[in-house]
């Protein structure tokens, strides 16, 4: 995204979110088995979220819960706190520690905790708490301007750079939190002067003062606004806006500010938790509009200020618990709730799926129309490259292709012996693979014995050399040559089985591909030789026997087939291209000769 100079301050593009897809979210929640509109704030939610994604169904993966830690001149120069402004860093070190309440939500969640010094008056004392310092605190805004435009700017810079760096990193949505004492009191003047709403209405307690402390607090704030409204009388709305924020703001609101902007012109939502987030988000509204529809809230918190700045935002809160804890609580709780309303939405059957009569089907239908005829609208190139249901990293999907890639059968092996742990996970790969109708037709025989192994190797070798025969003597010579199995050299042999009985006479989904069993057992075979790979064991599928002698070896019922001989091992090298088409016995095939479209014969349109 481009950036935008905005008099004193450079602020992401955002990009109007795809209305096209929350209609589209819309038609398939229609669509579901449960009554129409039955799930209430949360289809509003889903449908946003949609939008924002660009994805009917979204998701998040990798969500951060990002706090920026401040404090405040006010508060060190009046009576309008019930706590000290040590506080600040002390909470720091509480939330860095895991032993705040926000920080015990997110690490039940498993979500990562980042907090951010943006304007600690002391040193922090954690390691894990980044040092972005801006200045060690505000001034006294009763006094003057909180802080200079300089460092406005930097601090919705710090905000900014900390979400790109957490979107880099694959973050796919943010949890606000702050940290610093003496908030209360510029969120609610900047809400006052933002909103144009009187301050008597909009200062509350805050952490809990008394009705003389708020009194105090509402008559600095007062006053401050006055002097503020005379001195930007004459500015534009942008200069009036920003100067706001350089007069009430904190360091962490103009940071927060910034994390919001950014966020959104990186696509990514921002939960707000309550009044400082809210002030943050209403201040950075002001500079962008955009910025509003990537922004879920939370809850509301019991401070009047915040409700008037939800309403002014359009915005719905999910939770009201009349909260006063701040750090990000208020988010973190909500939290289950959007993923659950996400989880609802991925995993509810619709009424076709389920086969259940769906009693709204001519209402639901007309709305899927009016989705589908907006369907591409606004969507561009964002609903191809974002799967529905991704939970893979970029790193995880790489090594899958790479084990595909990288798997060779293989005839060369060390005698080490295999740790019985990561025997087992191969196995338990093959066991895992796919078979219809859930019939397991496969079963594992570990061999290990040599004297065993031997006489495997001998059946081999007879039919090894009768394999040989259809050729001419020079192919028939140059096959003999070939290494076709190690079943002596290797620590061990897997026999995989198929039992085409296993599931009874009917299985599901085999009534006219009845060798589907052996389909199956192929699958758990190519299972296990990924496993392998990753592993870094060796593998090699000898097939040159006759079933009766194998059978006969290893004592396996008449009805069972021995599918496969795989010998596993360690080897020294694992080669670039395969065996048979190193020593030139064949090559693999063009991928576009293999590759129709619609019919047999006929070349893709598009390009492979």
């Amino acid at each position: 995204m481009s950036d935008r100079d905005l008099n004193r301050i450079t602020i992401p593009l955002i990009e109007p979110v795809l209305d096209a897809m929350a209609k589209q979210s819309q038609a398939r929640l229609d669509s579901l088995t449960k009554p129409l509109g039955s799930l209430g704030d949360l289809e509003p939610l889903i449908c946003q979220i949609a939008a924002i994604q660009g994805r009917i169904i979204p998701a998040f993966t990798a969500p951060r819960f990002l706090v920026f830690a401040a404090d405040h001149g006010i508060a060190r120069a009046h009576a309008i706190s019930r706590y000290g402004s040590e506080v600040t860093e002390e909470m720091a070190v509480n939330i860095a520690m895991g032993t705040s309440t926000s920080a015990v939500l997110a690490r039940q969640y498993g979500m990562s905790t980042r907090v951010v010094d943006v304007g600690v008056f002391t040193n922090v004392r954690h390691p894990r708490v980044v040092v972005r310092k801006v200045g060690r605190g505000t001034a006294d805004f009763s006094a003057g301007p909180a802080m200079t435009d300089e460092q406005l700017r930097e601090a919705v810079q710090v905000g900014v750079d900390e979400v790109l760096r957490l979107v880099e990193q694959g973050c796919d949505c943010i949890l606000l939190g702050e940290m610093g004492i003496g908030n209360t009191s510029s969120a609610s003047a900047l809400t006052a002067c933002l909103l144009e709403l009187p301050v008597d209405a909009l200062v509350g307690v805050g952490t809990g003062i008394d009705e003389a402390s708020r009194r105090l607090k509402r008559d600095l704030i007062q006053k401050s606004l006055d002097s503020w409204c005379t001195a930007a009388s004459t500015a534009s709305p942008h200069e009036r806006w920003q100067s706001a924020m350089a007069r009430f703001g904190g360091f962490e609101l103009a940071a927060m500010a910034g994390a919001m902007l950014a966020a959104a012109s990186r696509r990514i939502p921002v939960v707000l938790d309550g009044l400082l987030t809210g002030a943050s988000a209403l201040w950075a509204a002001k500079l962008d509009g955009n910025v509003k529809d990537y922004l879920i809230a939370g809850h509301v918190s019991p401070e009047p200020a915040h409700s008037a700045i939800l309403e002014a935002l359009g915005k719905r809160p999910l939770l009201n618990l009349s909260l006063r804890v701040g750090e990000g609580t208020g988010a973190l709780l909500a939290w289950p709730v959007i993923t659950g309303a996400l989880r609802l939405m991925s995993e509810t059957a619709t009424f076709e799926d389920a086969r259940v009569t769906n009693p709204h089907a001519a209402q639901s239908e007309q709305l899927t129309a009016s989705a589908a005829s907006a369907e591409g609208a606004q969507v561009g190139d964002l609903s191809p490259s974002t799967p529905v249901a991704r939970d893979f990293t970029q790193a995880e999907v790489d090594a899958v292709y790479k084990a595909i890639l990288a798997r060779r059968d293989i005839r060369v092996f060390l005698p080490d012996k295999l740790p019985d742990d990561v025997v087992d996970r191969i196995l338990r790969a093959g066991h895992h693979g796919p078979s219809v109708g859930y019939m397991q037709p496969w079963n594992f025989v570990v061999i290990q014995d040599k004297e065993v192994l031997r006489a495997l190797q001998a059946v081999v070798e007879k039919e090894r050399i009768r394999a040989g025969e259809p050729y001419s003597d020079a192919k028939r010579d140059y096959y003999l040559r070939l290494k076709v199995e190690g079943l002596v050299e290797a620590p061990m042999t897997i026999c995989v089985t198929n039992d085409p009985t296993r599931g009874g006479p009917h299985v599901l989904g085999r009534n006219t591909i009845p060798e589907t069993d052996l389909m199956s057992t192929a699958c758990a075979i190519e299972n296990m030789w990924l496993a392998a790979r990753a592993e870094g064991v060796a593998m090699g599928w000898v097939s040159i026997y006759e079933k009766d002698d194998v059978r006969k070896i290893l004592g396996i019922p008449n009805h069972v087939d021995p599918a496969a001989l795989l010998t596993i091992g360690y080897t020294p090298h694992f080669p670039e291209i395969p065996l048979l088409e190193r020593v030139g016995w064949g090559t693999r095939r063009d991928f576009a000769e293999v590759v129709f479209e619609n019919r047999w014969g006929t070349r893709p349109a598009r390009s492979t």
